[in-house]
C-alpha cells in the first residue's frame, strides 16, 4: 500500500469517526433537551400543586376561594383583597408555565388544562376584577393573552404559542 492509499484510508476513518462523534453529540443534545423539558414540567407542576395545596389544606382559603368564585358580592374588603392575592398567585404561576410553553420547553398539549383553568378562575367576576387591577404586574404579552382567553368563550384561540396557561382549580 502506498502512502497516498494510506492517506486515503486515514481520511476515510477520520470521516467515519467524525460522523460517529456528531451522531453521539446529537444524541446527547437530544437527551439534554428532554431533561430540560422534564425539569420545566416538574417546576410548572410544583407551582400548580403548591397553589392547589394551600387552597385545599386551609379551610379558610378554601372557603374564600369558593366565596370568590360563587358569590363575590358577599366578600368583605379584606376577603376581596385576599382573593385578589390568591388569583395573582395563580396568574404568576400560570405566566411562568405560559412562557415555558411559548419558548418550546414544554409541549403545546400541556397548555390545554392551564388555559381552561385560567378561563375558569380569572374569568370569574372576582377573578376578572383581580386581573384588571393587577394586569400591570404581569408581562405585557402574557396579560394580552389572558385578555384573549377571557374574551374567547368558545376556546377558538386555542393555539398555545399565543395563549397563556393557567393552573388547575381546587
Amino acid at each position: 500500500m502506498t502512502i497516498e492509499q494510506l492517506g486515503s484510508v486515514g481520511e476515510f476513518i477520520a470521516a467515519i469517526a467524525t460522523i460517529a462523534t456528531l451522531a453521539y453529540l446529537a444524541l446527547q443534545i437530544r437527551q439534554s433537551n428532554r431533561s430540560h423539558q422534564l425539569s420545566a414540567i416538574a417546576r410548572i407542576a410544583e407551582g400548580t400543586e403548591t397553589w392547589i395545596g394551600q387552597v385545599v389544606q386551609s379551610p379558610e382559603l378554601h372557603d374564600l376561594y369558593q366565596l370568590g368564585m360563587r358569590e363575590p358580592e358577599k366578600m368583605t374588603k379584606e376577603q376581596q383583597g385576599r382573593f385578589e392575592l390568591l388569583v395573582m398567585q395563580m396568574l404568576r404561576s400560570t405566566e411562568s408555565a405560559w412562557l415555558q410553553v411559548r419558548w418550546g420547553l414544554v409541549d403545546d398539549d400541556y397548555w390545554h388544562g392551564y388555559r381552561e383553568t385560567l378561563r375558569l378562575i380569572a374569568g370569574s367576576e372576582a377573578g376578572r376584577r383581580a386581573f384588571a387591577r393587577n394586569r400591570n404586574l404581569l408581562a405585557p404579552s402574557f396579560a394580552s393573552e389572558v385578555e384573549k382567553i377571557l374574551g374567547d368563550p368558545q376556546g377558538v384561540g386555542d393555539e398555545p404559542r399565543s395563549s397563556a396557561p393557567a393552573t388547575t382549580a381546587a
